[in-house]
C-alpha cells in the first residue's frame, strides 16, 4: 500500500505541476499497477481525477450523448448539426478523441498532495532509504517537512556510526545534503557535500566486501559539488574545505587533507574519475586496507 501511495502522489504532483498526463505516465514505473492505464482507472475510480479520458469509440459515445447534446457539441465545435445520431457520432468522434487525455485534479487530489506533501521531499532527498521507513517516522514527527527530514537523516548517521555501516553513513550525509538543497539552504548543501567527499576519502571503517565495490571519490558527489560553486559564490574554496575538515574529526586519516583537496580541485575541473579512483585504490588504499 505504501508503494501505491508513493505512486500515486508522483503522477498527482506532476500534474499539479502543469506537465501533462501522456507525458508523466511515458516516464513512470507503474510496479503495484499493471499498466499505465490501470494507473488512471485507479485514480479515476477513487476520485483523484475527473474529466473525459481513456479511448474513446463511437459506441462509447452513443451510449454517452443524447442526440440534443451531440448537436450541441458539434455546435460548439463548428460543425454540421444535421443527421441521424450515429452521423453525429462519427462527426463528434474525432474532437472527443483529440482531447481523450483531458483529466483535471479533483478537490480530493488536491487534498492529497497537501497532506503529502513529505513525499516530494522524499523522492528528491531520501531515496535511498526505505520508503515505509520514512513514513513511519513522518508519523511521529511533529516538525515540519524540513526539520523531519534533517532528523531522520541525523538517526541514521547515528545508528550506522554505532553499527559501522560506513555506506549507509555515507548515504545518509548525501541525503541531508540534498534535504538543505531541497530548503534552497545551497551553502549547507555544499558543506555536507564537502563532507561526504572529505569521508569518502578518509573511511571511518572499511571492510573487504565494502571496499571491493567501493568508489572512492563518488561522481555524483563530484557533479553535486562542481554545481553549486559553479552558481553560487561562497568564497574561498580551500578555507571552507579546511572548516569542514575540522568540523568531521578525521582522526583515520587514508588520504592526507592537503592531497585529499588538490584531488577534490582536480575532479571538479574535470579530471578523470576513474583515473582519480585507481590512483587513490594504488597509493593508499590498498596497503592500509591489506587488498
Amino acid at each position: 500500500m505504501s508503494e501505491q501511495k508513493l505512486e500515486v502522489f508522483n503522477v498527482l504532483n506532476f500534474l499539479n505541476s502543469g506537465y501533462e498526463l501522456d507525458d508523466i505516465l511515458k516516464q513512470g514505473n507503474f510496479g503495484t499497477f499493471p499498466s499505465a492505464e490501470d494507473c488512471i482507472s485507479y485514480l479515476v475510480e477513487n476520485g483523484y481525477l475527473a474529466g473525459e479520458g481513456g479511448n474513446v469509440t463511437a459506441e462509447s459515445i452513443s451510449k454517452k450523448y443524447t442526440v440534443a447534446q451531440l448537436k450541441e457539441l458539434l455546435k460548439e465545435n463548428g460543425l454540421k448539426v444535421s443527421g441521424k445520431k450515429q452521423e453525429l457520432v462519427e462527426r463528434i468522434l474525432p474532437v472527443l478523441s483529440e482531447n481523450s487525455g483531458d483529466y483535471e485534479l479533483t478537490d480530493k487530489a488536491k487534498e492529497f498532495i497537501e497532506e503529502n506533501s513529505w513525499i516530494d521531499l522524499y523522492m528528491f532527498a531520501l531515496v535511498a532509504f526505505r520508503f515505509e521507513d520514512y513514513e513511519t517516522y513522518v508519523k511521529t514527527s511533529s516538525e515540519d517537512d524540513v526539520k523531519t527530514a534533517l532528523n531522520f537523516c541525523d538517526e541514521i548517521i547515528s545508528r550506522a556510526l554505532m553499527a559501522n555501516q560506513f555506506l549507509v553513513f555515507i548515504d545518509a550525509l548525501s541525503a541531508k545534503a540534498h534535504v538543505y538543497a531541497y530548503d534552497r539552504d545551497y551553502e549547507s548543501f555544499l558543506d555536507y557535500d564537502l563532507q561526504r567527499y572529505i569521508l569518502g576519502l578518509n573511511p571511518i571503517v572499511m571492510d573487504a566486501q565494502t571496499y571491493a565495490t567501493y568508489d572512492i571519490i563518488n561522481e555524483a558527489n563530484i557533479i553535486n559539488l562542481r554545481n553549486v560553486l559553479a552558481k553560487f559564490d561562497f568564497g574561498s574554496l580551500k578555507k571552507r574545505f579546511d572548516k569542514i575538515w575540522a568540523k568531521s574529526h578525521v582522526t583515520n586519516i587514508t588520504v592526507p587533507k592537503k592531497t585529499s583537496y588538490k584531488i577534490l580541485q582536480k575532479a571538479i575541473s574535470g579530471a578523470d574519475l576513474d583515473e582519480l579512483n585507481f590512483d587513490l585504490k594504488e597509493k593508499y588504499f590498498n596497503k592500509k586496507f591489506g587488498i
